[in-house]
């Protein structure tokens, strides 16, 4: 299987070829660094998802990609399922341009979000929600590291939604001219990278 990185690269060529000018990525998105009220609804968040700590230290990954001014999220299958469509329920992310698209990949794919392993759980995921169910089982705790996945793309959905970042996602899971996205990153089939570029850019918050 590609993975998410050799995928990225892909995308990052084409966007290349495209015209697009790629530039250094800011730093992540930091709690102490958010508006306050962008903090405070990623801190509801958390606890609406079964948070635990008082004080977490919640530090999502690097952005993706970066051009032409706009932050760029490639979300892969495990970023769709019940607890990221629960990120997308507040009125705040209503407004982002993915938003609709995600919840209906929410609802489709959540059986490929993955189990086992550091899939479903980590240790600090447990630590972060107090717990982790066994694989596919969704009673008290669920699935940690879903959970920590899908706060940690709020958090970047905040800071966009906040204006403090311009951002755009796409999904493996998208379709373009009726093309899948995930077949021409794999190289399966062709769009233009022109056609690329612009849906990417269309998705911009």
């Amino acid at each position: 299987m590609v993975r998410t990185g050799a995928r990225a690269a892909a995308l990052s060529n084409l966007l290349l070829s495209a015209g697009l000018r790629a530039y250094p990525k800011p730093a992540a998105p930091r709690l102490a660094a958010m508006p306050a009220e962008a903090s405070a609804d990623v801190l509801d968040l958390y606890r609406r998802l079964g948070g635990t700590q008082a004080q977490p230290r919640l530090a999502p990954g690097a952005w993706d990609l970066a051009f032409d001014g706009v932050l760029l999220e490639l979300d892969e299958g495990f970023h769709f399922n019940r607890y990221r469509a629960a990120t997308l329920a507040p009125s705040w992310a209503s407004h982002l341009p993915w938003h609709d698209a995600y919840l209906e990949y929410c609802a489709s794919h959540e059986q490929r979000s993955g189990t086992g392993g550091r899939r479903w759980s980590s240790p600090s995921a447990t630590r972060m929600f107090g717990g982790t169910d066994p694989d596919g089982v969704f009673n008290n705790h669920g699935a940690s590291r879903w959970k920590q996945r899908a706060l940690y793309d709020s958090m970047k959905d905040a800071s966009a939604a906040s204006g403090q970042a311009r951002l755009s996602r796409i999904s493996i899971y998208d379709t373009i001219d009726g093309v899948l996205l995930d077949d021409v990153l794999y190289g399966r089939a062709r769009l233009s990278a022109e056609r690329i570029a612009e849906h990417v850019l269309s998705r911009r918050m």
